[in-house]
C-alpha cells in the first residue's frame, strides 16, 4: 500500500520488502489474539465526510455534542468547521485549519453549503500544508515522498482519472490556489496518494464516518484471510491482531469487506492496482471454508456459538449454491433497483437468496445483509419492531460467528449488543403486560413470556463489556452504552442474586455450574427465536399487503 521509510514503523513491527508486495510490515514479537499491536494518533489526515463535518468534532472525530453533552462549537472565522471545546478548536488550527479556514468563505459563495467533499477537502488540506512547508505533509506527498500513488495506473482508467481531475481542479480552486497545470498534476497525484493509502472511518452504526491516512499504517499489506484488524476511537486507529501472530509473521489487514463474493472483492481492490493471492482468492472459499480452520474457534465457549464442533462441521449443503450461484445472487441482490433498503426491495431480496436459504448457507452475503436491513425495517415499525429480536438472534447465532469467528470483533460486539437494547425494549412491555399488544405471533409471544428477558439482557450486556475491552476501546460507544446499561439493571429491585450468579458466570464462564445457567436462561431462549427467523422472512412480514413501515 505504502512505500514508506523506516522510521514511521510503529513499535512492535519491523520492515521487510517482497518482490511483489512491496514494503511491508512483520511482528517484532509474538501477538496474542485481540492483543493490541499498534496505536496511530498523529495522523497526516483525519477528517470527517462532508456532510458530517458539521455534527462531528473537526479534531477529535467525537460524533454528536461537547463531552459534556453541549453544543458543538462552529469556528469563529469560517463558521462550517465544529469542535468539542475551544481544546480542540486550537488543536486543529495549529494542525490544519489555519490554513483552510479562508476557504470555506469560498465554498459557500460559489457552492452555496459549508463543506466540501470528502477527497476534495483532504487534497486542499494537503495542497495548503505543502504551500505552508509542513515537514510531515512534504515528507509524506512531496516531489519524492514517503507515499505511494500509483498515478499512472489511475491515468490509465479514463473514468476514475476524468473524476480525480475534476476533485483536483476542485481543492485547488477552493484552496485559492494558483490554477497552474504543475498545482493541478500535484493535486491529482495528492489524490492518488490519499485512494491509495488513507482508510474509511465509516461505522454507520455509531454515525462515524470520513478517512484516516497514517504513513505507518499505510505500510501493511492486504490479505482477504487477516491476521489484523483495524478499529477507530476518534482520531486514534487501533491495530489488533485477530488471531495469533508469530514473530516474523507478516501483519495483514483487509482493505475491503472481504465476505463478499470474490468477483466483488476483486472489483474493490481495483482501484489499489494488485491482484490478491490469498488462500481465500486462490481457491475460491467461502466464510464457513474460512472459518472451519480458523485458529481462533475456541474462544467462542464464551459466545453465543459455544458449541465449536457446529463452527467446524456446520450443517450446509454446498450443492445448492455453488460459488456461481452466490455470484448471481449477490449481483442480482446490488442491483439498483434492489438496494434501496426498503421494504418492497427487501422482500425480493430475500426471494433472491432462497437458493443460499435451501443450502443453509446463511452466513454468506447477500443474506445477512438482507436480514440485517429487515431487522432495521422491524426496528422502525410500530407494529413489527417486536420481530427485530429473532431476526438479530438469528443474525447473531447463524451469521455473524462464521463471519467474524473471533468473538472480539467489533462488528460481532454491535450484534449482541442490539440484543441486548431489544431485550431491554421486549422486558419493559412484558412487565407492563402489553407485549400482546405489540405482538401477534403466539408462538414469539409465549418464548419471551416465559424467559427471563432481564437476565438475557444483562448477560448479554456483560459479553459485550468483557469482548469490547479486548477488542476495542475503553470509550468506544458501543461498550459505555453497554455499561451504563448495566449500571440500569443492578438498581432494578428484586436482581441482586441474579445478577451476581450472571457477574460470577462472567468471571468464569468455564465453571460447570456457570455454564449450565448460560445454556438454560440464556441461550436456550436466544436459540428458540433465533429459530423463528426464517418463518418470519417467509410469512410474518410480508403477508399480503404487508405493513407499512411507521418511524417509532
Amino acid at each position: 500500500m505504502s512505500t514508506v521509510s523506516y522510521n514511521v514503523r510503529p513499535p512492535g513491527t519491523r520492515e521487510a520488502t517482497h518482490l511483489s508486495r512491496g514494503h511491508s510490515l512483520v511482528a517484532a514479537r509474538p501477538f496474542r489474539a485481540g492483543e493490541l499491536i499498534a496505536t496511530f494518533a498523529d495522523p497526516l489526515l483525519a477528517l470527517p465526510d462532508g456532510p458530517s463535518m458539521r455534527t462531528t468534532c473537526n479534531y477529535c472525530l467525537r460524533v454528536g455534542s461537547g463531552p459534556m453533552g453541549g453544543p458543538l462549537l462552529a469556528c469563529a472565522g469560517c463558521k462550517a468547521a465544529v469542535y468539542c471545546d475551544a481544546g480542540c478548536q486550537r488543536a486543529h488550527w495549529k494542525a490544519v485549519h489555519k490554513a483552510e479556514c479562508k476557504m470555506f468563505a469560498r465554498v459557500r459563495a460559489n457552492a452555496g453549503r459549508d463543506w466540501l467533499p470528502t477527497p476534495t477537502r483532504a487534497v486542499a488540506q494537503v495542497l495548503l500544508l505543502l504551500k505552508a512547508g509542513d515537514k510531515a505533509a512534504r515528507a509524506a506527498f512531496g516531489e519524492g515522498g514517503t507515499l505511494e500513488g500509483n498515478v499512472e495506473a489511475f491515468r490509465r482508467d479514463e473514468a476514475v482519472w476524468g473524476d480525480y481531475e475534476l476533485q483536483a481542479m476542485a481543492a485547488v480552486v477552493y484552496g485559492g490556489l494558483l490554477e497552474s497545470e504543475e498545482m493541478l498534476a500535484t493535486a491529482r497525484a495528492v489524490l492518488c496518494k490519499i485512494q491509495t493509502n488513507a482508510f474509511n472511518r465509516l461505522d454507520p452504526d455509531t454515525g462515524m464516518a470520513g478517512i484516516f491516512l497514517d504513513a505507518g499504517l499505510a505500510m501493511i499489506n492486504h490479505s482477504c484471510v487477516p491476521n489484523a484488524f483495524i478499529g477507530f476511537d476518534r482520531r486514534t486507529a487501533m491495530l489488533r491482531a485477530e488471531r495469533n501472530i508469530a514473530e516474523g509473521d507478516e501483519i495483514e489487514i483487509s482493505y475491503i469487506d472481504n465476505m463478499l463474493p470474490k468477483s466483488v472483492r476483486q472489483e474493490g481492490l481495483r482501484l489499489y492496482h494488485f491482484q490478491c493471492e490469498c488462500p481465500r482468492c486462490k481457491n475460491d472459499l467461502d466464510v464457513y471454508h474460512v472459518c472451519a480452520t480458523s485458529p481462533v474457534i475456541p474462544l467462542n465457549t464464551f459466545s453465543l456459538r459455544p458449541d465449536l464442533s457446529w463452527l467446524r462441521d456446520p450443517s450446509i449443503n454446498r450443492s445448492k449454491a455453488s460459488s456461481a450461484v452466490i455470484e448471481t445472487v449477490y449481483k442480482t441482490c446490488n442491483a439498483p433497483s434492489l438496494s434501496d433498503g426498503g421494504e418492497a426491495a427487501t422482500k425480493r431480496r430475500w426471494k433472491v437468496c432462497k437458493a443460499l436459504a435451501d443450502a443453509r448457507m446463511w452466513a454468506v452475503e447477500p443474506l445477512p445483509a438482507t436480514l440485517l436491513q429487515a431487522t432495521t425495517l422491524c426496528q422502525q415499525s410500530e407494529e413489527t419492531w417486536v420481530y427485530a429480536l429473532p431476526l438479530s438472534c438469528f443474525l447473531a447465532t447463524e451469521c455473524d460467528p462464521f463471519k467474524f469467528v473471533a468473538p472480539f470483533m467489533p462488528w460481532r460486539i454491535k450484534g449482541v449488543m442490539m440484543i441486548a437494547m431489544l431485550f431491554s425494549e421486549t422486558a419493559r412491555v412484558t412487565a407492563a403486560g402489553e407485549l400482546a399488544k405489540h405482538c401477534s405471533h403466539k408462538k414469539l409471544v409465549e418464548i419471551l413470556e416465559k424467559t427471563d428477558q432481564v437476565s438475557v439482557c444483562e448477560a448479554m450486556l456483560r459479553l459485550v463489556v468483557h469482548y469490547a475491552a479486548i477488542g476495542a476501546s475503553e470509550s468506544w460507544e458501543v461498550a459505555a452504552k453497554a455499561r451504563e446499561m448495566l449500571d440500569e439493571v443492578s438498581k432494578l429491585e428484586g436482581r441482586s442474586k441474579q445478577s451476581s450468579v450472571l457477574a460470577a458466570w462472567a468471571r468464569n464462564p468455564g465453571d460447570a455450574q456457570a455454564g449450565a445457567l448460560f445454556h438454560e436462561v440464556i441461550l436456550q431462549p436466544i436459540d428458540e427465536l433465533a429459530a423463528l427467523a426464517v418463518e418470519i422472512m417467509d410469512d410474518e412480514l410480508w403477508s399480503p399487503g404487508g405493513k407499512a413501515v411507521v418511524k417509532r
